[in-house]
């Protein structure tokens, strides 16, 4: 995905869930700003930062539609 200029184009995605009680209904994704790298990481940095209040299942920072950073992170711990 590139710009009429031929830049890449980058991303910000946003999910709430369908049913908090079950996360099995999946989630609804919201596009919260697309455009250049440097303003979509200010963008996805802002959104981190209020996600939990806002009650946001991950924040996405995507380029060329591959995630590139996730909000919350991994742990690879499982239970």
């Amino acid at each position: 995905m590139t710009d009429s200029d031929g830049s890449t184009q980058w991303e910000v995605v946003t999910a709430t869930a369908y049913d908090r009680g079950n996360p099995a209904a999946g989630a609804e994704e919201t596009t919260v700003a697309r455009g250049g790298e440097h303003e979509a990481r200010r963008v996805y940095a802002d959104t981190t930062a209020e996600a939990g209040e806002r009650g946001y299942e991950y924040v996405r920072l995507r380029c060329e539609g591959r995630d590139v950073e996730s909000w919350p992170q991994q742990t690879g711990w499982t239970v």
